[in-house]
């Protein structure tokens, strides 16, 4: 499974952004791995659909690479906040990685950050290609 971050479902929303391709390209040669994304995740990705009137369409397309959403639990909120102590990164990308390790995932990402803290964190895979 592929843990996605937020940037990586933003540019695959929106075919303006500059990573629209990339991201299409990496979630197709991906897909066979599973896609997951945080449930904090996915609502900081549908922000700009939501303004733009598109949540639903924005939904839809998520649901339809076959994204599974992971629900966060209160007894998240110390690993969370020891991923993001132990990292230095970000609380969002904190939810990121926490999910990915917990998942036994891997972290597809934009951010150079995010991928950095993921390697050390002995994650299999985080991808930045830019």
């Amino acid at each position: 499974m592929i843990v996605l971050d937020a940037n990586v479902i933003i540019a695959f929303l929106d075919d303006r952004d500059v990573h629209h391709g990339l991201c299409v390209d990496l979630l197709e040669s991906n897909s066979f791995d599973g896609f997951a994304c945080p449930v904090l995740t996915l609502a900081e990705a549908l922000v700009h659909p939501t303004a733009a009137g598109v949540q639903d369409a924005a939904l839809a397309a998520v649901t339809r690479i076959g994204v599974r959403i992971l629900p966060l639990a209160p007894t998240d909120a110390a690993e969370i906040a020891r991923v993001r102590s132990a990292y230095g990164i970000r609380m969002p990308d904190a939810v990121v990685l926490h999910a990915a390790i917990g998942h036994s995932a891997s972290v597809m990402t934009l951010d150079e950050g995010l991928a950095a803290a993921a390697a050390r964190a002995g994650v299999a895979r985080a991808v930045v290609e830019q």
